[in-house]
């Protein structure tokens, strides 16, 4: 029986060889093999392992590690994640495009922004990296007018 290896985590010193195991093909009853992609994080593969699955079912990724911020969604802080970034493969996506790693950039809890190549991600980037040139300029005019509004009313 083949067994799979735990999930390599982002934190990992070690890197773990990609993992190959097989599947069965819900849809003709095949057996597939399939490897993962270099730092693959998911552990739920050993539940496919020998299973019928739909290959379209079958993918890869590599997290992050989570970022969170206090966001006052209902007139309460809560905690959401922003700005996590993955790299995804679906080996028998129905995109072609997906059959090779692209990136997923969630902004904001379960708000993503899906399928992006290296030139869509770094266009994401750049487009993050002058939102925050604007929030240092506009935390320079925040610092100056919490100044000038304590000089005016002391």
């Amino acid at each position: 029986m083949t067994t799979v290896a735990p999930a390599q985590t982002p934190s990992s010193a070690t890197p773990v060889t990609p993992r190959t195991w097989p599947f069965i093909d819900r849809r003709t009853g095949e057996s597939r093999s399939v490897t993962c992609m270099d730092g693959c994080t998911i552990n739920h593969h050993a539940r496919e392992v020998g299973r019928e699955v739909f290959p379209e079912d079958v993918w890869c990724w590599t997290e992050a590690e989570p970022l969170t911020l206090p966001v006052n969604e209902n007139g309460t802080p809560e905690e959401y994640r922003i700005l996590d970034t993955i790299i995804k493969v679906e080996p028998w996506s129905p995109t072609v495009a997906h059959r090779l790693p692209f990136a997923v950039v969630e902004l904001v809890d379960d708000h993503f922004i899906d399928g992006l190549d290296p030139d869509g991600l770094e266009t994401v980037i750049n487009t993050l990296a002058g939102r925050l040139d604007q929030m240092r300029a506009t935390h320079a005019r925040l610092v100056q007018a919490r100044n000038e509004y304590r000089t005016r009313t002391a």
